[in-house]
């Protein structure tokens, strides 16, 4: 695991203007309205709107950040030339695809959620929903973990809401540890950054203004990259073992 996290920072690293104009394409315009509704918008209301709107981009924009990260990735571990315009334009032309699968994806996790909301019955029945909710996690983060590599898959080598699951199943095969380890080790230092983050703010409040809070969301946006290189770098590699596969133009 130390070597593929040491390769993920490198190539985050290396390409790290590209992926930021990718990610920002998509999120600096979210930001700085989420931000303006949270700071500005009616008291009562800007809270879920700014919710709403987050959910919004991320369900149908984001597949375009992943897919255009994505092509650049591949383009340089082939050795091809890649700029911002070559990669949001192969990127849009598979972000239709990967917006079904992460469609899929999303409603899997989060409709335990809304059930499990909905529902909160008490008593000894309350027990037992917490119980199937608790065993239905386990069971969406094996399924997570099985799929992880899903949007290479659809990204890289045209697979589709029907295709690419067995795929990604195939490749993920005996490096599932890894995946876990690897996703769990890079969210503890996205989630660990953010919480210092924002403890900052709250011990000086001078600097919880829109300006400075479009900044850091915008900053950890793009450090939401470093899972898409690293499940690409575990596909590459599985790729690699396996059978070749042409890859889509």
């Amino acid at each position: 695991m130390r070597d593929l996290l040491a390769e993920t920072f490198r190539l985050l690293g290396a390409h790290l203007y590209l992926f930021t104009l990718i990610s920002l394409t998509v999120w600096l315009p979210g930001h700085v309205v989420r931000n303006y509704l949270e700071f500005y918008g009616p008291p009562d209301e800007s809270a879920a709107q700014s919710l709403g709107l987050v959910v919004l981009i991320q369900v149908i924009f984001d597949p375009l950040v992943v897919s255009g990260t994505l092509t650049v990735l591949g383009r340089v571990k082939q050795g091809l030339p890649v700029g911002y315009g070559t990669a949001l334009t192969e990127g849009m032309a598979a972000w239709g695809r990967l917006f079904v699968v992460r469609l899929v994806i999303n409603c899997a996790v989060a409709l335990p959620i809304f059930v499990g909301l909905a529902i909160r019955p008490s008593g000894p029945w309350g027990i037992l929903a917490e119980g199937l909710l608790l065993g239905v996690a386990v069971l969406l983060v094996t399924l997570l973990v099985r799929y992880a590599v899903v949007d290479s898959v659809v990204v890289l080598e045209g697979g589709n809401a029907v295709t690419a699951w067995r795929r990604a199943a195939r490749l993920t095969a005996g490096r599932r540890g890894l995946v876990l380890r690897t996703a769990a080790s890079l969210f503890i230092m996205i989630f660990g950054a953010a919480m210092l983050i924002g403890q900052a703010f709250r011990m000086a409040p001078d600097l919880n203004y829109f300006v400075p809070r479009v900044l850091v969301d915008c900053a950890l946006a793009v450090s939401q990259s470093v899972f898409t290189v690293a499940f690409f770098l575990i596909y590459w590699q599985a790729r690699a073992a396996a059978a070749p596969v042409a890859t889509v133009p």
